[in-house]
Formats: C-alpha cells, structure tokens, sequence
C-alpha cells in the first residue's frame, strides 16, 4: 500500500509498505481522508518529540532536538471505513461501517484514567500513522459517524475535539466577548464553536489574507492584521478599553501567549491551545494576574471531548476550512501546509 512516510531528520516520502494486518484485538480501516496536523512538520523538522512519563512529565512536550527514529508513517488524524475486525474483539463495529479515529489510546487503570482525567494517562499508547491506504487500530479508538456525517467530515475529529475541550476549559457565558490569535484550523474551529456556545462578539487575529477573509465568513465579528496594526489598540476599542473576558491562543508564539494576558478582561479567562516551546515563561509579573483575577488554562487533548467533538461536527461548516489532496502527492501537500494558505489540509488515498 501507498503511505507517507517520515525516513529521516527532514526527510519523507510516499513509499510503498506492507499492507496491515489487524492483531486479534484490533480493527483494520482502509483510510478515507487523513488531515495534515500543525504538529506534522514539525515533527519532521526535528522539533516537537514525545517523552516517556518521567520525572512527573505528562503527555506532549516541545524542544530542539531529533523526533523519535524513522522510518514510521505519519499524520492521527484520520477518518476511514471498517475492513476487517480481529477474532477477539467485543463490540458493535461491523465490516463496512464509516468511523473517526484518535491516535490515542488511554490505558483506562492508571491513576489518572481511574480518576477521570484519562488525557492525563501514565501509559497511553499512540496508533500507527493514519496517512496510508490502510490503518490497523483499538476499538476504543474508533468512534461511528453519524449517517449525516461524511468521510471528510469526520476526519475532523481529533482536530475538533482539541477546539471542544479548549471552549469547555474556557468556561464561556453567554455574552462573552471573544479573542482568537491564530486563523487555522484549530482556531477556526474554536470560533465557529465559541459562537454556538454563546459569544456575543469574536475578533480573529491572523496575519493571512485568506484566513482573515474566511473567519468573517464563518461569523467573526472582526480580524486583525497582526502585521500590520496594533493588536492592543484595536482590541481596546472594540471592547470599548475593558478587555475579552476570553481568549484562545492557537499559533504557540509566546509572545501572543502574553499579550493575552495583557489583553484580558478583569475576571477574564485566557487559554493556551498550542503546543510552546518547552522550559519558557511569558515574563507576566503575577501581582497583574491577581489584581486582575485573571484565569490561565492550557489543554491536553481529552478523550472524553472525542464524544462532544463528534455530535458537534454535522452543526459546523468544514467544508470552507478544507483542501483535499491525492496521498499521493502528499509533499506537495506539505509544501502547501508550509505557505499557510489552507486551513485544513486532507490527504485522500
């Protein structure tokens, strides 16, 4: 079978590969569509690795420094039709059935799986690369699509599931004014999300022509160039100098990370989306955050979000946020992810 795979330092190909079979425990897919994820170049270039559990670390980390050995076959987010299920397996699936996939796999008896908090998983195990023709997966990371729900659409899963869970740990209320640094797909979706869930008014800042002119077509009521203009000083005026009582950080520059903070209404929220570079601080003196009772919160992808994430895909307009290429042209579809101008980039075996 065809898939993209990462060979080296820099390096990936589409190649072809042994097709997978499934464990007695595991449920094969053939591929439908496989989204291109911020974090994928990155990993290729060297720059965001996953670190054993250790020394009280948890989950995701970023720092210089080589991504774990290739060859492997890249990209987690992914959509798909059920092939094949293992002899030992328990549950509903059925051959033929149109599923979603997370790459993430809890271990479900740890202690933070036993306390609900199973995105927070001492042992969780990831799934093999979802850009090929084929993936070979754990039932619990599969989840059914709706009947009114498309292959494309519900390759939006994980990706989704991050904008649900930063929306929830923003605890919005309605009539909530609203901020979003970074115009791809995870801070398009937070928008459209925050919108449904009450926001009485969003600005959207990024420095894409294109992306800005989508965000007002999906409803934002504002975009700023940050390029260009002052971020401070249009933010003031259109909260009338009080501030957003929310914020969502999506583009993981951590300067942005800070002017949120500067940015935030008293009693107001900020949320950190992205991944940021390791061992950094945003330099905030912490008598600003106290008299001003400002709440900061960062977000580990939750499984449990995967759920809310799925009924909520058939309400929100993806297909603007799309561009669909074959696998196999998939470097220059990473070349088209490098010139910023996609949302959300979908490779189709």
């Amino acid at each position: 079978m065809k898939a993209v795979i990462f060979k080296e330092l820099g390096v990936i190909e589409v190649q072809d590969v042994p097709e997978p079979e499934p464990a007695p425990d595991q449920i094969k897919v053939k591929i439908g569509y496989a989204g291109i994820c911020g974090s994928d170049p990155i990993i290729v270039i060297g720059g965001l690795e996953e670190f054993p559990h250790q020394e009280g670390s948890i989950g995701w980390l970023q720092k210089p420094g080589p991504p774990h050995p290739g060859p492997k076959i890249m990209g987690h987010e992914a959509s798909g039709t059920i092939v094949k299920i293992g002899k030992d397996v328990r549950s509903d699936f059925k051959v033929g059935q149109q599923v979603a996939m997370d790459l993430r796999n809890p271990c479900g008896k740890c202690y933070f799986c036993l306390n609900g908090m199973q995105n927070f998983c001492e042992h969780f195990s990831n799934h093999p690369g979802a850009m090929a023709e084929y993936g070979c997966y754990q039932p619990e990371a599969l989840f059914p699509l709706p009947d009114d729900v498309s292959l494309e659409t519900g390759a939006f899963l994980e990706p989704a599931s991050i904008a649900v869970h930063a929306v929830d740990n923003a605890h919005m209320k309605i009539g909530d004014t609203v901020l979003i640094t970074g115009g791809g797909s995870i801070g398009l979706l937070i928008m459209e999300i925050a919108l449904r869930n009450g926001a009485s008014k969003v600005m959207v800042s990024d420095p894409i022509a294109e992306k800005r002119k989508l965000a007002l077509q999906l409803g934002a009521d504002a975009v700023v160039d940050p390029l260009k203009e002052n971020l401070l000083e249009v933010s003031k005026k259109f909260t009338g100098g009080h501030g957003f009582n929310v914020s969502f950080e999506t583009t993981g520059i951590l300067a942005l990370a800070r002017q949120l903070i500067l940015l935030a209404e008293c009693n107001g929220t900020v949320v950190w989306v992205a991944t940021y570079q390791g061992n950094r601080d945003v330099g905030v003196p912490i008598t600003y955050t106290h008299t001003k009772e400002i709440t900061i919160h960062n977000v580990a992808p939750s499984p449990y979000a995967d759920y809310k994430a799925l009924n909520m895909l058939a309400k929100l307009d993806l297909k603007p946020l799309t561009t669909v290429f074959p696998l196999t042209d998939a470097l220059k579809a990473f070349e088209a992810h490098k010139a910023g101008k996609d949302v959300k980039i979908m490779l189709k075996p």
